[in-house]
């Protein structure tokens, strides 16, 4: 009997996969889609009561029509996979067997047949991809449940060992925080702590569900994710593949954190303590998978992100004592022209292709493009005339970011000067390593350090008064006793 639920599983799972793939895979539902909304949207323009009520009837038709086919299909589907216990009259026990194995067999079957070698949004996700992506990261319910389903899979077996080497012996402790305005060197510091055993950050290879990694992995685990590393979307040099670690922790964030963005700004209240305690259990499934063999000393690896909206709780970060958050900043005029460059270059690619949008805004990554909202503490020291297609934009928000970032004088953080890196890599590194209490070969890691390209510190299409206010900042952040990385 196993043998036939086993045989009966796999035909329904890749039969399932096929007519979703076909059904869903053209152009049908997104046509339909935007028929529906073109529909409304002139009903809500349409001018007369005659006008409108024609209008009415006609996007009524047309979504009625488009419902029935959505719920013939999901009918098509449930009596494909209630069709064999039906028939054969399987007990409860058989039946959920059955249902297990066809869903794991029919996630293995969709994954072999997606498009292969991408490890970001673009062009390559297929439908399918696209529409998995939706579900593990749109709505709220999902996400919650997939995050509740991994604490009682990856946390029973939480490792204690007592630390001699400076390393807490909880995982959900000693915690490396990477954070700073966008385009301020936070990958580079990232993918440089992350090359040491002793850290572990969210991969590439964890999405779409970045808040289950460890049932997402067991789910994956017979068709691994492959592809030679290409450089990322940014065209900044950093490439990337499955197991590159990457800033996606925001999506818990916005799962179980206090939003109060709006569609201007980016802003968050600080954790409450029980969600402080959720996001400690994260760090632990994250840091150390059930799924993966521990380091070969046995301790515990230590959580490591990368996320610049940490800015906005940074006060609960550095309460914590065994935390380390690291704060990046880099020459205003090089960070402002930057930024300028990827918000044209992101704003382009997400004209041409909407997931791309969609794709950050899940991601809560509103640092440039479309769909780019400032932190809400910068806002009020702006000037509300300027625009993102203005350089001068970002000069005065690199402006607003750090006079806060100067602001928090009682927070137990490090500021991290980057240029400094570039310019001294292993001698920063070293007292880098010495401050988050690790121990690591900085010659060998300083390699992956490359200085930027001169030409982005020209000052001529900025204006002089917002580059002398800057400097001034400058000059505060590098005089700033946090400021760990001075040259001796």
């Amino acid at each position: 009997m196993t043998l036939l639920i086993f045989v009966v599983s796999v035909l329904v799972g890749s039969v399932l996969t096929e007519i979703s793939i076909r059904t869903f895979g053209g152009t049908w539902l997104s046509d339909s889609l935007r028929n529906n909304t073109a529909l409304l949207q002139a009903f809500r323009n349409a001018t007369g009561d005659d006008a409108r009520q024609a209008t009415l009837l006609r996007a009524g038709r047309a979504t009625l029509q488009f419902s029935m086919q959505v719920l013939g299909i999901v009918v098509g589907l449930m009596a494909v996979v209630g069709l064999a216990p039906w028939a054969l009259q399987w007990t409860e026990t058989q039946q959920a067997a059955y249902f297990v194995a066809t869903s794991l067999l029919a996630t293995v079957w969709w994954i072999l047949r997606r498009p292969k070698g991408s490890t970001e949004h673009n062009n390559t996700y297929g439908t399918l991809v696209r529409w998995l992506h939706w579900l593990a990261l749109e709505p709220a319910v999902v996400r919650q449940l997939a995050f509740d389903l991994e604490r009682q899979f990856a946390l029973p077996k939480r490792p204690s060992v007592t630390s001699t080497q400076n390393i807490p012996a909880d995982p959900a402790d000693g915690a490396v925080y990477v954070c700073g305005l966008a385009r301020s060197g936070t990958t580079m510091l990232l993918h440089i702590l992350d090359d040491i055993n002793v850290f572990r950050s969210l991969t590439y290879r964890d999405m779409p569900f970045v808040l289950a990694p460890n049932l997402w992995k067991q789910i994956t685990r017979f068709a691994p994710q492959k592809a030679a590393p290409i450089e990322r979307a940014h065209g900044d040099g950093i490439r990337v593949d499955f197991d590159s670690p990457e800033g996606f922790e925001e999506v818990f964030w916005r799962t179980f954190g206090t939003a109060t963005s709006s569609s201007h700004s980016l802003s968050a209240v600080e954790p409450s303590p029980e969600v402080l305690s959720a996001f400690a259990d994260y760090r632990a499934v994250v840091a150390n998978p059930r799924t993966e063999p521990g380091p070969s000393n046995g301790i515990p690896r230590r959580y490591l992100s990368k996320n610049n909206n940490n800015l906005l709780r940074l006060h609960s970060l550095c309460a914590d004592p065994t935390a380390t958050v690291l704060l990046v900043y880099r020459n205003p005029i090089s960070t402002a022209r930057s930024l300028y460059r990827q918000h044209q270059r992101f704003c382009a690619a997400q004209t041409s292709d909407r997931f791309t949008q969609t794709y950050m805004s899940w991601l809560s990554h509103h640092e440039f493009g479309l769909d780019h909202r400032p932190f809400f503490f910068a806002v009020p020291a702006m000037d509300d005339s300027r625009a993102p297609d203005d350089p001068n934009y970002w000069l005065d928000y690199w402006n607003a970011v750090y006079t806060h970032v100067l602001a928090q004088r009682d927070l137990r953080l490090h500021l991290i000067n980057h240029d400094a890196l570039c310019a001294l890599p292993t001698q920063m590194l070293e007292k880098l390593f010495a401050v988050i209490g690790v121990h690591a070969d900085a010659s060998a890691l300083a390699k992956q350090i490359v200085a930027p390209d001169p030409i982005t510190a020209r000052t001529d299409d900025f204006c002089p008064k917002l580059i002398q206010r800057s400097e001034s900042i400058h000059r505060a952040l590098l005089n700033n006793p946090k400021n760990l990385l001075l040259p001796a």
